[in-house]
C-alpha cells in the first residue's frame, strides 16, 4: 500500500483543533509543518475553536510586578497548581497591571508616569514592548484621572489601546475630557475627540465585548440614577450607547464585566443580596437575563467588588472574584458557592481570563531578561514623585 500525502487543507483542520503545547512541539517537525502551523488559517481557525469549545482557558494573576498563571484545561479543576511566569516588563521601577486580554493576547502596562506597555502571548512566549507618551498633565485646573483599555480592531488586524483622560473642577464639572487611541500597527497615538460624560466605576474598566470597550457614565458627577454604558467602538472609534437591564439601583453598586464572550452587569445590595446580569444578544436590551442573584454569606459579607471571570467547562458552575483576593465557583444549579484556592496563588491579585493561542507578537522573547534600562531607577523614582505631587491619579 503507497502512503498517500494529507491534502494540506485537510491536516490545517486537524491542526486547529489541538492543544497549543502539541502545535508548538509540531512546530520542529519540518518547515513546511512550522510554516503551516504559523500561517493565519491555523492560527484563526483554532483561536475560534478555542472559543467556541471553551477550551485553552487560562488564568493570569497579576499583583505588584509578579505574574501568575494556571490552565483551567483539566479533568479535577481543583488539583491545579499556579505556577509563576516571567513578566516582560519585570525590570520596571513601576507596579505592572494587567490592562486586557482579547484573541489570545494579554496587554501589560506600567503605571503612570513609566507607561511601558507589553503586548503578549503568555503561551508562546513573545511580545513586544514599548513605551507610550505620557498623558496630558494640566496643573491648576483640578483633579485629573486617566482611564486605559486594550482591545483589538478586527478590521484592521490591529491592538489597540485606548487612553481617556478626564480633569474635572470645583464643582465637578468637566474641564478636559478627551479619548486618544494607539494603534500597535502604527505605533502612534490618534486623539478622536472629546467625551461629555463622567466615568462612574473607575476600579475596573476594561470591559471588551463585541469589538467595544465599555464604561459606566452619567451625564453628571456622582448620579447612581442616571448611570449609562458607553461602548467605544475599536473599528470606528465612535461611541455609542448600550441599553441597560432593568433594576433597582437606588441602592446598588455597579460595575460591568465580561462572561463567555458577553457584556454583563454586578449590582451589590451591600449585605442584602448581589445580582449578575448577563446580555445575550449584544445591544438588545429584552436580551438581559439575570444569571445569578445570591444571598450567600460567602459572597455579599463585606463585599466590595465582585467579578464574574468564566464558566466551568460543562458551563454549570461560574467563577466569581471577589475583593481581589478570593475567588469562588458558584453552582448555577445548587446556587451555592465553593472556595476555590489553589496552591501558588498570591494573596492579592486581579484575575484576567484569556485563551490560548499561537497569536504571535513579535519582537522580544518573555524567557529573556532585559538588562539593558533607558533610565535609572534614581530618575524613575524622581519623575514618580514628581508627577504624584501633581495630583494626577490613574486607573486601570
Amino acid at each position: 500500500m503507497s502512503d498517500v500525502p494529507m491534502p494540506p487543507d485537510v491536516l490545517a483542520q486537524i491542526l486547529s483543533w489541538l492543544p497549543v503545547s502539541s502545535l508548538l512541539r509540531f512546530r520542529s517537525v519540518s518547515k513546511s509543518f512550522r510554516a503551516l502551523i504559523d500561517s493565519d488559517y491555523v492560527i484563526s481557525h483554532h483561536y475560534n475553536n478555542s472559543v467556541q469549545s471553551n477550551s485553552s482557558v487560562n488564568l493570569i494573576f497579576g499583583g505588584d510586578r509578579s505574574l501568575h498563571y494556571l490552565n483551567l484545561d483539566t479533568s479535577d479543576k481543583y488539583a491545579n497548581v499556579v505556577n509563576k511566569i516571567h513578566n516582560p516588563l519585570y525590570f520596571a521601577i513601576f507596579e505592572t497591571v494587567i490592562l486586557g486580554s482579547c484573541n489570545g493576547v494579554v496587554c501589560l502596562c506600567t503605571t503612570e508616569p513609566d507607561n511601558e506597555i507589553a503586548f503578549w502571548n503568555p503561551v508562546v512566549r513573545k511580545f513586544k514592548k514599548t513605551r507610550l507618551s505620557p498623558a496630558k498633565c494640566l496643573e491648576g485646573v483640578g483633579r485629573g484621572v486617566c482611564v486605559k483599555g486594550f482591545g483589538y480592531d478586527h478590521v484592521r488586524d490591529d491592538f489597540k489601546v485606548v487612553r481617556l483622560v478626564q480633569y474635572v473642577g470645583l464643582f465637578k464639572e468637566l474641564v478636559y475630557s478627551k479619548i486618544e487611541v494607539f494603534s500597535l500597527k502604527t505605533e502612534a497615538w490618534r486623539e478622536t475627540g472629546d467625551f461629555n460624560y463622567h466615568v462612574c466605576n473607575r476600579r475596573y474598566l476594561n470591559v471588551y465585548v463585541n469589538g467595544c470597550l465599555h464604561w459606566l457614565v452619567s451625564e453628571k458627577a456622582e448620579v447612581k440614577d442616571e448611570l449609562m454604558i458607553a461602548a467605544f467602538d475599536l473599528t470606528t472609534e465612535a461611541v455609542r450607547f448600550v441599553p441597560k437591564p432593568e433594576f433597582v439601583n437606588e441602592k446598588a453598586q455597579v460595575n460591568l464585566g465580561i462572561l463567555g464572550g458577553c457584556l454583563c452587569m454586578v449590582c451589590n445590595y451591600p449585605k442584602v443580596n448581589v445580582d449578575i446580569w448577563v446580555m445575550k444578544r449584544y445591544g438588545v436590551k429584552d436580551s438581559w437575563s439575570k444569571l445569578i442573584s445570591t444571598e450567600d454569606v460567602k459572597i455579599i459579607r463585606e463585599l466590595d467588588m465582585l467579578r464574574p471571570i468564566v464558566y466551568s467547562k460543562n458551563g454549570r458552575e461560574v467563577l466569581l472574584e471577589k475583593n481581589f483576593e478570593r475567588l469562588y465557583w458558584y453552582h448555577l444549579e445548587d446556587k451555592t458557592a465553593k472556595r476555590f484556592k489553589v496552591a501558588g496563588m498570591p494573596r492579592l491579585f486581579v484575575t484576567e481570563m484569556f485563551t490560548g493561542s499561537l497569536v504571535q507578537v513579535k519582537l522580544g522573547n518573555a524567557s529573556r531578561k532585559v538588562a539593558n534600562k533607558d533610565k535609572n531607577d534614581n530618575e524613575n523614582r524622581k519623575k514618580k514623585d514628581d508627577f504624584l505631587s501633581k495630583g494626577f491619579r490613574l486607573v486601570l
